[in-house]
C-alpha cells in the first residue's frame, strides 16, 4: 500500500490559516499540519488541535517571521524586534538561534499538545548554518527533522514532496503526483491550504495562491482518486 502525509504548514499563522487547515482535515486529504508558535493565532490552533485530536501536530519553527518568543537578541532582529530576513541567516548567532527555537518548542509542549515532528518556516533547517542547531533540538526533545538535507536529523522514511506549491497547485499535477508513489517509501506532501484575511495578506506574498490549495485540497474527485489509487494517509505519529 502507497503511504502518505498530508501536512498543511502555518497553523497559528492566524485564525483565517487555522480555519483553512481545519477545513482541509475535516472536508479535505490533510492529515497533519505544523504550528507556529510565535504567530497571533497560536491559542486559537491550539484550541482546534485538542477539539480534533487525530489530526498530526507538529512544530513549525520559525527564524524568519514575524516577532521572535524571546528578547533581547543581537543578531536574530530588526530594530523594531522583528524578525530579519532569509538573506540574513547566515550572520545569525547560534546560541541565539537555539534559545529563540528552543522557546517555541517548550511553548508547544506547555499548551498540552504533543507534537510528533519538527519542521521550519522557509525551510530554514536546510540552511547548513542553522543545520548543527535542528540536530541539537532533535536530540533533546526527540523529534524528528521533516524533510530538507539528507543529514542526521531527517525522518528517513517519509521523503518530502514539495512539487505542489503556487503554479504546481492543481489537482492534474497533484494527480501526477500520486501516480509517482512507489510502495516502498512513504511521502509527506507540503501543501499551505488557508483562507484569506488582511494579516496573512500583508504579511506573506504567498497568500490568495492558498485559497485554490484549499479548494483542490478537498476537492471530492480528488478524494475518491486517492482512495481509488490505494492510497493510505498517515501522521509522523502514524510511522
Amino acid at each position: 500500500m502507497k503511504r502518505l502525509i498530508v501536512n498543511a504548514d502555518d497553523f497559528g499563522f492566524d485564525e483565517a490559516v487555522n480555519y483553512g487547515i481545519l477545513k482541509g482535515y475535516q472536508e479535505g486529504i490533510v492529515t497533519s499540519t505544523s504550528m507556529m508558535a510565535n504567530m497571533p493565532g497560536f491559542a486559537h490552533a491550539v484550541t482546534l488541535a485538542k477539539q480534533h485530536r487525530d489530526l498530526g501536530i507538529g512544530v513549525h519553527l520559525t527564524l524568519t517571521c514575524y516577532y521572535p518568543l524571546g528578547k533581547g537578541y543581537k543578531s536574530l532582529t530588526r530594530r523594531d524586534g522583528s524578525f530579519k530576513k532569509q538573506g540574513d541567516i547566515n550572520e545569525f548567532d547560534e546560541e541565539e538561534m537555539y534559545e529563540e527555537l528552543k522557546l517555541q518548542i517548550e511553548k508547544v509542549l506547555a499548551s498540552g499538545l504533543h507534537p510528533d515532528h519538527l519542521d521550519s518556516h522557509h525551510h530554514i533547517h536546510t540552511f547548513p548554518h542553522v543545520q548543527g542547531v535542528f540536530e541539537r533540538l532533535q536530540k533533546e526533545y526527540d523529534l524528528p527533522v521533516r524533510g530538507g538535507f539528507q543529514y542526521e536529523t531527517m525522518m528517513p522514511h517519509a521523503l518530502l514532496l514539495d512539487q505542489f506549491y503556487a503554479d504546481g497547485a492543481t489537482i492534474s499535477n497533484l494527480k501526477q503526483i500520486v501516480d509517482s508513489l512507489e510502495e516502498a517509501n512513504c511521502y509527506d506532501l507540503m501543501c499551505h491550504p488557508a483562507y484569506l484575511d488582511m494579516f496573512l495578506q500583508q504579511t506573506t506574498s504567498y497568500n490568495i495562491q492558498r485559497i485554490n490549495e484549499l479548494d483542490i485540497l478537498c476537492n471530492k474527485d480528488l478524494k475518491e482518486y486517492l482512495q481509488a489509487k490505494g492510497i493510505q494517509r498517515l501522521r509522523y505519529s502514524d510511522l
